[in-house]
């Protein structure tokens, strides 16, 4: 029987990005995007709601940023994965998004391929 796929939220405050990531992922059998936010404190509600494996997490976002949130979601579901994606130099950010629990770092010019595999990693 084949398992599961991975349930994913995607939080991007730039909403053609978010939708452009969610329809690419989404496209994959192995993933299921079971829900987005364009903020920090969306990304709680979410988590908090529908419980995913995967958060694919910006950093520079309104209301509160993908670092605080990444906190916030690890100390009451540790469980489960943040994947920090970033438009800015990931090693600027690495250590705080490492510091707050997030799994990995990926820039945002990544490939597709890229963000499959550390979903997929994550996940496992």
């Amino acid at each position: 029987m084949a398992a599961p796929p991975i349930r994913i939220v995607v939080v991007d405050d730039n909403e053609h990005y978010r939708k452009t990531v969610s329809n690419i992922l989404g496209k994959n059998a192995h993933l299921k995007i079971v829900g987005e936010a364009e903020d920090g404190l969306g990304a709680i509600q979410a988590v908090e709601k529908l419980r995913p494996d995967v958060v694919l997490m910006d950093i520079s976002m309104p209301v509160m940023d993908g670092i605080d949130a990444t906190w916030v979601i690890k100390s009451k579901f540790p469980e489960i994965r943040v994947i920090i994606l970033t438009m800015h130099d990931v090693d600027c950010f690495s250590a705080a998004a490492f510091k707050a629990g997030a799994f990995w770092c990926l820039n945002k010019e990544c490939s597709p391929n890229e963000i499959i595999k550390a979903i997929r990693t994550a996940a496992n």
